[in-house]
């Protein structure tokens, strides 16, 4: 490559770097603790959006089921969240955001100090409302906001515009004693093909509020004990207090034969799990038959209805003579 060449590459790379940009939009606080809720009430609060964009920021907000990493640690900071003492039911039903739409301008900045200490430049307040319904679970619950940012039609020229958002956690706590515990309370098996067999797991929501369970391990050893089949499936169930669910567990390789063997389950629901040391059956499967040949349509070249029409008339005859 010519030097003319080199130096149309190299104001083309610049051109191409200088129009790329990244554009950072947080909410503060960035954690809400919305404090102990009643059912049946509702509790307005608000957070603020912030950004280091210099042009108009269009963002929509909407409710999301929060992470499960929420489950993973005691100590929070500066919000209280007992995960041992935490519902799981859907709340996206209680969540109102009456304005989901907001557009960040440096026309609209205002200084904001927050409750915990602090001032912070809010470009935009989102404002929601939590409805506590009169059968919520108790515990602890918690919710997100995700933030959708994007640049308004003609703004922010020809550059490349990368967002960096951040999302927004609040959690609650409803009146009550929350406890989260489970049992396995049976298994079985049944065949679905030739090489693929379905475990069964019956579990029970034993405690006082919802959690998510699933088969987090299930191995099966033959009659003289021998590891078989480790099975680890990822699907979770919702599990409402007092409901026996069915989490599934598929075996599917050359080695599904039919006969007894022992299985050791364990159900998990996030803070804490359940087991099962118990004998199971695996079917044999299912062999279909030979098919079954049709009737005939005819006997010595005449055909049934005619055949049973006469058997008819010879049974009405002999009864009426009989009669005589």
């Amino acid at each position: 490559m010519d030097m003319t060449g080199k130096a149309l590459a190299t104001i083309c790379l610049i051109y191409l770097v200088s129009g790329a940009y990244a554009v950072s939009v947080g909410t503060a606080p960035g954690v809400y603790d919305v404090g102990e809720l009643k059912p049946g009430r509702d509790y307005p609060f608000a957070f603020y959006l912030t950004t280091n964009s210099r042009s108009d920021i269009l963002v929509t907000v909407a409710y999301i089921k929060i992470h499960a990493d929420i489950y993973d640690q005691e100590n929070h900071g500066r919000y209280t969240f007992i995960p041992k003492e935490a519902s799981q039911e859907e709340i996206d039903n209680w969540i109102k955001i009456p304005r989901n739409q907001l557009v960040l301008s440096q026309n609209n900045v205002k200084d904001i100090s927050l409750e915990g200490g602090g001032v912070v430049k809010a470009y935009g307040t989102v404002n929601v409302v939590v409805h506590v319904p009169e059968d919520a679970e108790p515990g602890y619950h918690a919710g997100a906001i995700t933030l959708n940012p994007q640049m308004p039609s003609g703004e922010g020229g020809t550059g490349v515009v990368t967002f960096g958002v951040t999302r927004f956690v609040f959690v609650f706590r409803v009146a009550g004693t929350a406890i989260r515990k489970g049992e396995i309370m049976t298994l079985y098996a049944e065949r679905l093909e030739e090489k693929k067999a379905r475990l069964n797991v019956l579990f029970k929501n034993t405690g006082t509020v919802s959690v998510e369970a699933w088969v987090d391990s299930l191995k099966l050893y033959d009659k003289i004990g021998n590891l078989t089949a480790e099975l680890r499936p990822a699907d979770r169930v919702l599990v409402k207090p007092g409901q026996i669910t069915e989490l599934h567990a598929i075996w599917q390789d050359d080695k599904v034969k039919p006969g007894s063997y022992r299985a050791e389950a364990v159900v998990s629901y996030l803070t804490g799990s359940a087991s099962i040391d118990e004998k199971v059956d695996i079917p044999a499967a299912v062999q279909i038959g030979k098919k079954q040949e049709p009737l005939p349509i005819s006997v010595g070249g005449l055909p049934w209805m005619t055949i049973i029409l006469i058997i008819i008339i010879i049974l009405l005859l002999v009864y009426y003579f009989k009669e005589d």
